[in-house]
């Protein structure tokens, strides 16, 4: 019994450092807010560079909300650290990453 205790703890330690560090799985399609977006070209340059995850199935981008919407396919997750990374370098400032019901 004292053995399951110190996996369970062990394994929720993992889990919520892994939240900390931003390395949040992410999976189905999440909405991202971005910093940034003022035309389609901007658009095109944040596509091109989100094409790039693996793991990405489709991308929808709101230049005039300044969101993206990910779709994540089926069986794959990317994490939200390379998310963020990702659009910092397309020359975007990531900001709330949120689950879209809607997608």
């Amino acid at each position: 019994m004292n053995k399951l205790l110190i996996i369970l703890f062990i394994g929720l330690s993992v889990i919520s450092g892994r939240a900390q560090d931003g390395l949040i799985e992410l999976k189905g399609t999440i909405k991202i807010e971005v910093d940034g977006l003022s035309c389609p070209f901007c658009a095109y340059g944040l596509e091109k560079n989100l094409k790039k995850l693996e793991g990405v199935e489709t991308i929808k981008i709101d230049v005039e909300n300044a969101f993206v919407l990910l779709t994540i396919a089926e069986g794959k997750s990317v994490d939200e650290a390379t998310i963020r990374e990702n659009i910092k370098d397309a020359g975007f400032t990531p900001r709330a990453i949120t689950k879209d019901n809607d997608g």
